[in-house]
């Protein structure tokens, strides 16, 4: 039997945490029309006569990596604390003081072009596309906390204004759910107990390798250069 580790006492701890002073969703749409030369240079033009079953894709990337954002990325946002403006609500009939908080975000996001040229199948992306937005929210956002923003959906959809066969601009529509919290640093006091660590789980060893059985008297057969006798067993 395994001996149990001694449970240590209940202690009071500190710990440092992020604690929401506000939190709201935001719906952002967005309309931009992106010209051929910020798209960049396509291998194939998707607006070439040759080109058909043109699909096309726009998505949010990370702008340090490329990558398409993950669910609840967090996005960076320019926002300055000193010019936070004080508003009286009455909510409840209880008057609240809260902060109008102006802050302006930059989107990365970039346009896929997939189809066929002729009859070989292509897909190109275009160059990151950076679509700067404003925001203006009520928050309880006192003196000493910061705005987080954190995209939560997104829909993007993107046509192609051809020009006698060429590429003119893209039209790009962006519809961005955002979570947008005001946070501040603190350290909190709680009555807890510390962990150990578990025991390791109990692994098996590997089994000996099973040897297959052998047909001895076909082979290697008999020692002698005698050929074995052969009849089957319906006769």
């Amino acid at each position: 039997m395994k001996n149990q580790p001694a449970q240590l006492p209940v202690e009071l701890l500190c710990f440092n945490a992020e604690k929401v002073y506000d939190w709201v969703l935001l719906q952002e749409s967005v309309t931009e029309n992106v010209s051929a030369d910020d798209i960049g240079v396509l291998p194939i033009d998707p607006c070439d006569p040759a080109v058909s079953n043109l699909s096309i894709n726009c998505y949010l990337v990370d702008p340090l990596t490329g990558n398409q954002l993950p669910p609840n990325a967090e996005i960076v946002i320019d926002e300055d604390p000193d010019d936070r403006e004080d508003r009286d609500f009455v909510i409840d009939g209880t008057q609240v003081t809260l902060q109008q908080v102006n802050f302006e975000k930059t989107l990365s996001l970039v346009v896929e072009f997939s189809g066929f040229d002729g009859t070989t199948p292509f897909l190109e992306i275009s160059d990151p596309i950076e679509i700067n937005v404003s925001e203006s929210v009520f928050l309880c956002a006192p003196e000493g906390t910061s705005i987080v923003v954190r995209v939560s959906d997104v829909i993007c959809n993107a046509s192609v204004n051809c020009d006698n066969g060429e590429l003119e601009s893209v039209d790009v529509s962006l519809d961005v759910c955002q979570s947008v919290q005001s946070v501040a640093n603190v350290t909190l006091e709680l009555e807890a107990g510390f962990c150990q660590p578990r025991d390791l789980l109990v692994t098996e060893e590997c089994p000996t390798p099973v040897i297959p059985p052998q047909c001895p008297i076909v082979f290697p057969g008999i020692t002698n250069n005698q050929s074995p006798s052969v009849r089957s067993t319906d006769e």
